[in-house]
């Protein structure tokens, strides 16, 4: 049975559809199992989508920051800064007309540089001094500024500790919910579930806060080091669930707007969104404003990135600097920038900005009712989308070809990229865009894995069964194809070649069975590389003999030239195996036979496939060109040349080294064939010797032709004499002088200067 129940048959593999399955499955659990770190993912690709297309703010926002910058703590001092200073600074501000200050600072404790304070710590000799009582009777710095606050509407903060445990914030506000038929009784468990809890809290102290017209929370980030969503209310532990506490950002609005309460609109509230299930907060209403928020009352920070635009120096406000009508009727938050008072925070497009301006962001937002929204149906959605499409995956991986699969993965990968994309472009929602197409690049991956594997095995398979008996290339053609396993064949232009040893039986029997064996191997392996080295492909050993062609089972671009290459390159080869054997002959006191071979080459259209039978077949080539390069073969021992090619051969090699010898009507063929005798390559072929050899070899051709023998023969010295020069070695001319003495003494009256051969 093996590995059959996993691949299951031709038709049916199970081992990509169960594997494809399983992933989806585990997909789509973990997916509702919704881990923090796919949690994580989301946000990294929300933060690159708010790189890629930032919030771009609207001109004159009514939302500065006084920076307590680098120059204001040179000019007035460390920080904290007395609070006298502080309550000028208010002063100033409210000369300025700004609507509402808001504190990004948590006063929590008396200012200890008030003269109230130090007058305790004088020395002894000076406590019945009329100094300590003018210290004492002066106004306490926490005094001016609660007087100062009184001036103008300001909202102090207070942040989250979980070991400080000081009293409950003052609360100025009142909260109402608004959860449509939600009974009153459910309405804690709710606020209980969605909005998130803090159990410590660092207060401003009472007497600034009873003189403050808002108090709201100055953190931003409660979920990591990244501030992406900033929740706009607070449940505190040890206070009742409905007490809420507001972030500071929502804070100043209220105030701005003299607004008395928070109006919290659950879900439950919007039946046609919700289908009556209660999934949390829709939106926060203060005053005229409406604020969109996630299930837990959070706000999405729409970044976009740091502006000096927003900026002030609280030096600049000071010295009464800076240009009219900056602050007029703007909220002003109070904060710092200098790297000192560690305020900073990491944003999604930026690292280290300061605390304040996501406060200031925050209202710029709600101002301009411009928010990132993750719908309530995103999960759902981004499931139903998850589960249908692999599904889809699943039935197609068996079905669909691997570059049909691969564009259609590709498809659908690109749709669970691009919509997020458009969706948070257009309508700023977001949805995840890396866990589902990764998912169904997972599916597709591991699908075509075990498909691959299984075309693979298959093709090992066909390997074993024909690497004995097919060429390599062929082999691989048909594991690529089984098709190619049926009977049949095509037309194609090929290159053939024949090969065969001069004088083999005389050659075979100096030799026992083994060592003829030893020496087949030893000639026929070389002979073999070479010819494949060229991209030929053997087409089989016949005794002594090597049938070769070229441009099929696989194209071969400029083959002529390969296969008269592998030619040159095997005669070549030759010259040492008869240097290796005449050594290993004459060390063993025998005889050496010298080896010579003749190769025949022809180009032309042949029929090349697969023949044979249902039982057996052999990938060949068949037609009047292939039976042409056998009997061009055979003429080498008749011309007494190394290498005979064809004319189509010939005039496809134009750079190369050849040189025509006869028109010649070998046997089986009703036209005269005008043959070539290969000499060399194209540097052989630039020698001035051979042009030389190619000049009277032409004047030889003519006069032999034309009938003039006399003059043929007398012709053929000059050609001995440039073929001696070239170094080429040949019996050609002295076999021509013995055919051109018989013409001369039987002069044919029909003369057409053609041969017929009489061999094959």
């Amino acid at each position: 049975m093996g590995m059959s129940w996993l691949f299951g048959s031709n038709n049916a593999p199970r081992a990509p559809v169960i594997v494809a399955l399983l992933v989806l499955v585990n997909a789509l659990v973990l997916r509702v199992i919704d881990p923090p770190a796919l949690i994580r993912f989301r946000d990294l690709a929300f933060d690159a989508y708010q790189r890629v297309k930032p919030r771009i703010p609207e001109p004159d926002m009514p939302v500065r920051i006084v920076d307590i910058d680098e120059a204001s703590l040179a000019e007035y001092g460390q920080w904290p800064w007395p609070r006298t200073v502080v309550a000028e600074l208010i002063n100033k501000l409210a000369a300025a007309g700004t609507a509402v200050v808001a504190f990004d600072v948590v006063f929590a404790e008396p200012d200890r540089s008030s003269l109230r304070i130090l007058a305790k710590n004088l020395p002894e000799e000076m406590r019945d001094s009329d100094m300590r009582r003018m210290m004492e009777a002066l106004p306490d710095n926490d005094e001016v500024l609660s007087e100062a606050m009184t001036q103008m509407p300001v909202v102090t903060g207070f942040g989250f500790d979980s070991k400080a445990q000081t009293g409950a914030p003052r609360r100025l506000w009142g909260v109402a919910h608004n959860a449509g038929e939600t009974d009153a009784k459910a309405l804690p468990r709710l606020i209980d579930e969605f909005i998130p809890q803090q159990s410590g809290k660092v207060r401003t102290i009472r007497i600034l806060e009873q003189s403050a017209k808002g108090n709201g929370s100055v953190t931003t980030e409660v979920e990591g080091s990244i501030v992406r969503h900033v929740p706009m209310l607070f449940r505190l532990a040890g206070q009742r669930d409905e007490d809420l506490y507001p972030a500071l950002s929502i804070e100043s609005l209220r105030v701005v707007q003299e607004a008395s309460t928070y109006v919290v609109q659950w879900s439950g509230a919007q039946k046609m969104r919700s289908f009556g299930a209660h999934t949390g907060i829709g939106s926060i209403r203060v005053g005229k404003i409406s604020v969109d928020t996630d299930a837990h009352g959070r706000v999405v920070l729409y970044d976009s990135g740091h502006s000096d635009g927003r900026y002030v120096s609280a030096k600049d406000v000071m010295k009464g600097t800076v240009p009219p009508g900056k602050l007029d009727g703007n909220i002003v938050f109070v904060g710092t920038s200098a790297v000192g008072l560690k305020d900073l925070r990491n944003t999604p497009i930026e690292d280290s900005v300061p605390g304040v301006e996501v406060h200031a962001q925050l209202v710029e937002q709600m101002l301009t009712g411009v928010f990132l929204e993750r719908p309530d149906y995103a999960d759902g959605a981004e499931f139903v989308y998850l589960l249908a499409i692999g599904l889809a995956f699943v039935l197609l991986l068996p079905r669909l070809s691997a570059s049909s699969m691969a564009l259609v993965a590709v498809a659908f990968i690109g749709i669970g990229v691009v919509i997020p994309w458009v969706a948070f472009a257009q309508a700023r929602l977001l949805f995840d865009p890396i866990y589902p197409p990764v998912t169904l690049a997972a599916i597709y991956i591991s699908g075509s894995a075990l498909a691959f594997m299984r075309a693979e095995r298959d093709r090992k398979e066909i390997r074993g069964a024909f690497s004995l008996y097919l060429p390599k290339d062929q082999v691989e053609a048909i594991a690529r194809n089984p098709k190619l396993l049926e009977l049949g064949g095509e037309m194609r232009e090929i290159t053939v070649m024949f090969t065969d040893v001069r004088g083999f039986t005389q050659i075979s029997e100096q030799f026992d069975p083994h060592g003829l064996t030893r020496f087949m191997n030893r000639f026929l392996t070389p002979m073999t590389d070479l010819i494949m080295g060229r991209r030929g492909t053997i087409d089989k050993y016949m005794g002594d003999a090597i049938m070769a062609f070229w441009n099929a089972p696989l194209p071969v671009e400029d083959h002529p030239m390969r296969a008269s290459e592998a030619a040159l390159d095997m005669q070549a080869k030759l010259l040492t195996l008869n240097e290796e054997w005449r050594a290993e002959a004459e060390a063993a006191g025998n005889k050496h036979i010298q080896v010579n071979i003749g190769i025949g080459l022809n180009t032309g259209e042949a029929t090349v496939g697969n023949f044979g039978s249902e039982q057996r077949l052999t990938y060949s080539c068949l037609g009047d060109e292939v039976n042409l390069a056998s009997r061009l073969e055979g003429q080498c021992k008749t011309y007494g040349v190394p290498i005979i090619i064809g004319d189509n051969t010939a005039k496809q090699i134009p750079t190369f080294a050849t040189l025509e010898i006869d028109l010649v009507m070998v046997k089986g063929k009703s036209e005269p064939e005008r043959i070539h005798a290969l000499i060399g390559n194209a540097n052989v072929a630039q020698q001035p010797e051979f042009v030389t050899l190619v000049d009277r070899q032409s004047a030889f051709l003519v006069f032999y032709r034309t009938g003039g023998f006399a003059e043929a023969l007398e012709a053929i010295d000059d050609c001995v004499a440039a073929a001696t020069a070239l170094g080429w070695k040949q019996t050609y001319y002295e076999m021509m002088r013995v055919r051109v003495d018989g013409l001369i003494d039987e002069s044919p009256p029909d003369w057409t200067g053609v041969y017929v051969a009489k061999e094959k």
